[in-house]
């Protein structure tokens, strides 16, 4: 039954993208270049440079040098932490990606990962500070606001997820360095980068058409109309910003903070909404549950669970935020359009990608070579 409901909704796209091929046109090049302009360059460096730090070893040189207090105070995996600390920094879906290079090569177990997937669900703090804080509301103080709400909101969710991360494996980190070249690393790191970030930008696609789909068919209408009563008593005049946000949260904190909402209520908003990461972050996530018995349910109770959080520190520490001009930095929006530099530094991402995968053979094949000879 399940895969007949499927199969008819699909249809149903088709139809709509037949009918109305222009909107759908028009959302699917502003998630390309959302994707090109604020994703490839926050995630590609991340990436590359956390898979060349697991390469030499340096988690496992930092674990076994606070080993001892992780285990005995914390009791969790130096490793777990890193993790965490590291997903913090640097954005989704950077940690759930570093988690399962870890669980695939046995370092983790496959409960830390678990853990792992459930709570390492972070905004980058530039992200947050940078394009939500000076850029849409146009102030730094709002900015860290939001950040403070993220991180505080996340503890809530770690208390829950702790049972998954308390160990007391007493299992030692060994440290062997990697035999290849530097060169075949980092291709091999570029390489893995690429293609999860196509992965991602394909997702995030998606969600954008599915969000532009939904207008077609004017369902936020329906439920404008449905919730009519309790959008008038918030002074909301419509679902739709926050509805976008629930599938796609840069999309969402963009249109919530455009919107003829009153500032508080736009700031809870955008709190839930960075929190909670919209659905195009949960399917990311999902990439590296593969073969895993993860709950999906668990982790959106979890999101819930951090979205709420967030959104409470927000509503009793606005009273704090001075109402202050403290733009550092005036930085307006521009049209998105394909000279735009970032947009330019993607596509030669991909044009190195062809190049650097055969590159990447040659230099097997001359390793395979040199080793024959010895």
């Amino acid at each position: 039954m399940k895969n007949i409901m499927k199969s008819v909704v699909l249809l149903l796209f088709l139809v709509l993208l037949l009918l109305y091929p222009a909107p759908i046109i028009a959302s699917t090049k502003t998630g390309l270049l959302t994707w090109a302009e604020k994703v490839v360059p926050a995630l590609f460096p991340f990436f590359v440079l956390t898979r060349l730090m697991i390469y030499y070893q340096v988690p496992q040189m930092i674990g076994k040098l606070f080993a001892p207090i992780f285990k005995s105070v914390l009791k969790i995996s130096p490793l777990s932490f890193f993790v965490m600390f590291m997903s913090f920094i640097s954005g989704n879906p950077s940690g759930p990606k570093m988690a399962r290079e870890y669980y695939d090569k046995h370092l983790i177990s496959e409960r830390e990962l678990t853990g792992l997937l459930y709570f390492c669900n972070f905004s980058s703090p530039l992200f947050i500070i940078g394009t939500i804080g000076v850029v849409l509301y146009q102030s730094t103080q709002i900015g860290y606001l939001l950040l403070t709400s993220h991180l505080l909101g996340s503890i809530t969710v770690f208390i829950l997820c702790y049972p998954y991360f308390k160990t007391t494996s007493s299992k030692t980190l060994n440290i062997e360095y990697p035999t290849q070249s530097f060169a075949t690393i980092l291709i091999d790191c570029i390489e893995s980068s690429i293609q999860t970030l196509l992965r991602v930008g394909g997702i995030i696609v998606f969600f954008y058409i599915v969000s532009e789909a939904f207008n077609i068919i004017h369902l936020i209408e329906w439920f404008d109309q449905l919730l009519a009563p309790i959008l008038s008593s918030m002074n909301i005049n419509t679902i739709e910003p926050f509805f976008a946000g629930l599938l796609e949260f840069t999309q969402g904190v963009t249109k919530v903070a455009s919107a003829s909402f009153p500032f508080k209520t736009k700031l809870i908003l955008t709190a839930f909404i960075v929190s909670f990461t919209g659905l195009s972050i949960h399917t990311q996530t999902f990439m590296f549950a593969k073969n895993l018995s993860v709950s999906y349910i668990k982790y959106l109770f979890m999101r819930c669970v951090h979205g709420i959080s967030s959104a409470l520190i927000v509503l009793f520490g606005y009273q704090y935020l001075e109402q202050t001009d403290d733009v550092f930095l005036q930085v307006g929006f521009h049209p998105l359009f394909i000279l735009n530099p970032f947009v330019k530094l993607t596509l030669g991402f991909m044009i190195s990608y062809l190049i650097l995968k055969p590159l990447q053979l040659i230099i097997h094949q001359m390793d395979r070579y040199k080793k024959a000879k010895r």
